[in-house]
């Protein structure tokens, strides 16, 4: 049986955007993370919810631990809530330090949720917010910090360039 050129041709061109495809589909190109920080009403709490690409948090790991990092290790909880705590901070309008207590976390195949809080808390007007997670690993990472609480819904980006802000309290900004 003969094929035609064109055919054989077709064949090839195919076969060559499928490999092209292939690196694309296993990396990307895009590196960011989400934190809401969160003011409970109920509770008077500030909830904090991180999340991450779970493969990025585990080459940040390995990179940080120089060896491979599975959630399935006996330190794997230790580890990351050792690297959360030194990479997001946050600082009060006195200047004074405040370690959100580790709640926990849960992932699934792709993504990874980290929990912390801080307990009863007037509010987080003038708070600095530090956030250099994954930072050290990947140049183009951004992290948004999304706030919600009684002066609204606002939101800081940091980068590289940018690794903390100040959280804005403005009555004008109030929903």
């Amino acid at each position: 049986m003969m094929i035609s050129r064109m055919m054989m041709s077709k064949y090839v061109v195919s076969i060559l955007l499928l490999f092209a495809l292939i690196p694309s589909v296993s990396a990307h190109r895009y590196f960011f993370g989400l934190t809401e920080i969160t003011a409970n009403e109920n509770t008077g709490a500030v909830e904090i919810i991180h999340q991450y690409t779970l493969h990025d948090l585990q080459q940040a790991l390995k990179k940080r631990l120089g060896r491979d990092f599975r959630l399935d290790q006996s330190d794997a909880e230790q580890q990351i809530r050792k690297w959360v705590n030194e990479e997001f901070k946050l600082t009060s309008p006195n200047g004074k330090q405040v370690t959100p207590n580790w709640v926990g976390f849960e992932a699934d195949y792709q993504k990874i949720w980290i929990y912390q809080e801080i307990p009863k808390h007037d509010n987080l007007c003038e708070w600095e917010v530090l956030n250099t997670l994954l930072m050290d690993n990947f140049s183009a990472q951004v992290n948004t910090i999304n706030i919600v609480d009684d002066y609204g819904n606002r939101s800081l980006i940091l980068t590289v360039k940018n690794t903390s802000d100040i959280i804005n309290c403005q009555q004008d900004i109030k929903e």
